[in-house]
C-alpha cells in the first residue's frame, strides 16, 4: 500500500527527559494483566495524598482565549481547505516560530502561553490543538544524541524526544490504531537529526505516563520526594507496564530505606523488560548496598554482556562506572556505545579517562585523537588537546626512565 504523507521539521531544541541511572527505551514486552504490581509504602502513600495531582484534561486542555485564536487561524482562506490534521500541522508550524526551548515540562496552554517548553511540551500542545479539531495524534519515540549530566543523587538528565503522526478521525472507522492500517497522516518532527533513531509508537496513555514521569522527575530534582510519588502513581494507573516509572518507584522506595519494595519493583519492572540497563543497573546498586555481593556481581555481569536495541544506555552506564572507578566495565560500555554511536565525540573522551586509569595511554591518546576529529566546539577542542598534552608528557617520561 503506498502511503501519502507530509513531514513537517521544526527546528525545535531535543527534549530533556529526565530518567533514572540510565536512559531508557520506550519499547517494553507486554505481559499479561495477571501481573501484580507490588504495594507501595503506605507511609508514602499517606503522605503523597496531601498533594493534587494534574488531571489528564488539564495537560491537553485549551483555554477558551487560545480556543477563539484556534478558530480564527483555521477560518483564513487558505488554511479552511485544508484537511483538519494540516490545519494542526500549520498552527504549530505558526506557534513554533521563535518557540524558546527551555527544558520546561509545561502543558497545552501553558506551551502556547509561554511560547516555551521541551519536546514534550510542544508534542502536548499538539495533542491538545488535535484533540479541539478531532485529529488522531500518534506518538513516535526517536532516540537521540545522548546528553548525559549528573544532576544529583542517582538522577541524570538524557535526551530522547517524540515526533507525532496526525490522522484525519472517521467516526465511523472502528480501528483504534490507525498508524498500524496506513491512510494518509502528517507527521512533526520537533528537532530532527540525521542520527536520529526511531523507536516505538506509545499508546495515547502511554505518552500521557510519560509526562507524569518528566513531572515526576522535576519534582524528585526538587526534593518533593511524596509529589514525585503522587504522579508516579498517576502515571502508572495509565501504564502500569512503563519501565522508565517502575524504575523511579524503586529509586524512590530505595531512598526511604524501603529495599524490600524497591526490590520488589525491580523484579516487577524486569518481567515486561529483562534487558532492561536503567532496572538492572539500578538493582545491582540496591543488592550492593545491602551487601549481597554475589548477587549483584550476577547482574553487573549480565549487563557487561548485554546487547541493547538502543546504544544510548551504555553512555551513561560507562559514566557510573567511571565515577564507581569501575574501569574495565566503562571501557566495555564505552565501546558498545562508541560501536553504535561512533559519532558522539563526548564518549571518546570518557572512553580516553578508562582506558588512561587502566594503565593504557596509548590507546587513550587514539581515543582523543578522535573525539578532537568529530568535534567542532572550541571549548571541547581545548580540553582535548590539553589531556592529550598531559598523556604525551606521561609517555616521554615513562620513556625516559626505562
Amino acid at each position: 500500500m503506498f502511503i501519502k504523507q507530509e513531514i513537517y521539521r521544526f527546528s525545535i531544541v531535543v527534549i530533556s527527559l529526565l530518567s533514572l541511572s540510565a536512559c531508557s527505551s520506550m519499547s517494553q514486552k507486554n505481559l499479561s494483566v495477571d501481573v501484580k504490581m507490588p504495594a507501595a509504602s503506605s507511609l508514602l502513600q499517606l503522605q503523597a495524598s496531601k498533594y493534587t495531582v494534574p488531571s489528564i484534561e488539564s495537560l491537553t486542555q485549551l483555554t477558551p482565549i487560545q480556543e477563539r485564536e484556534l478558530l480564527a487561524f483555521i477560518a483564513d482562506e487558505e488554511i479552511a481547505a485544508l484537511p483538519n490534521r494540516k490545519k494542526v500541522s500549520q498552527f504549530i508550524g505558526q506557534k513554533m516560530v521563535n518557540f524558546n526551548y527551555e527544558g520546561s515540562n509545561f502543558n497545552a496552554s501553558d506551551a502556547w502561553l509561554n511560547k516555551s517548553g521541551n519536546c514534550m511540551s510542544l508534542a502536548m500542545l499538539t495533542y491538545g490543538v488535535a484533540k479541539f479539531l478531532n485529529v488522531k495524534a500518534v506518538f513516535q519515540v526517536v532516540h537521540s544524541a545522548p546528553l548525559v549530566t549528573v544532576i544529583t543523587k542517582d538522577l541524570m538528565v538524557s535526551s530522547d524526544h517524540v515526533r507525532t503522526f496526525l490522522y484525519e478521525v472517521d467516526s465511523s472507522d472502528s480501528k483504534s490504531n490507525l498508524y498500524l492500517y496506513g491512510g494518509e497522516f502528517s507527521v512533526i518532527d520537533y528537532f530532527p537529526d540525521r542520527n536520529d533513531r526511531n523507536g516505538g509508537v506509545v499508546s495515547d496513555r502511554q505518552f500521557l505516563a510519560m509526562f507524569y514521569r518528566n513531572l515526576a522527575a522535576d519534582a524528585l530534582l526538587d526534593d518533593k520526594l511524596e509529589l514525585a510519588f503522587a504522579l508516579m502513581q498517576k502515571g502508572l494507573s495509565l501504564a502500569p507496564d512503563y519501565v522508565p516509572l517502575i524504575n523511579m518507584m524503586a529509586v524512590v522506595h530505595r531512598r526511604i530505606e524501603a529495599y524490600d519494595i524497591a526490590e520488589a519493583y525491580y523484579q516487577y519492572g524486569l518481567q515486561f523488560k529483562p534487558n532492561s540497563l536503567s532496572l538492572l543497573s539500578n538493582y545491582s546498586f540496591v543488592l550492593n548496598s545491602q551487601g549481597r555481593i554475589d548477587e549483584a556481581q550476577s547482574i553487573s555481569q549480565q549487563l557487561l554482556d548485554l546487547e541493547n536495541e538502543s546504544p544510548y544506555g551504555w553512555y551513561s552506564m560507562g559514566i557510573e562506572a567511571l565515577a564507581l572507578k569501575d574501569y574495565r566495565a566503562a571501557e566495555i560500555f564505552f565501546r558498545k556505545f562508541i560501536k553504535n554511536s561512533p559519532y558522539f565525540h563526548q564518549a571518546y573522551y570518557e572512553l580516553a579517562k578508562a582506558l588512561n586509569a587502566q594503565g593504557k595511554p596509548y590507546a587513550a591518546k587514539q581515543s582523543l585523537k578522535e573525539a578532537l576529529t568529530l568535534t567542532s566546539l572550541g571549548e571541547n577542542q581545548q580540553k582535548y588537546l590539553a589531556k592529550l598534552n598531559w598523556l604525551n608528557s606521561v609517555a616521554r617520561k615513562g620513556l625516559a626512565e626505562q
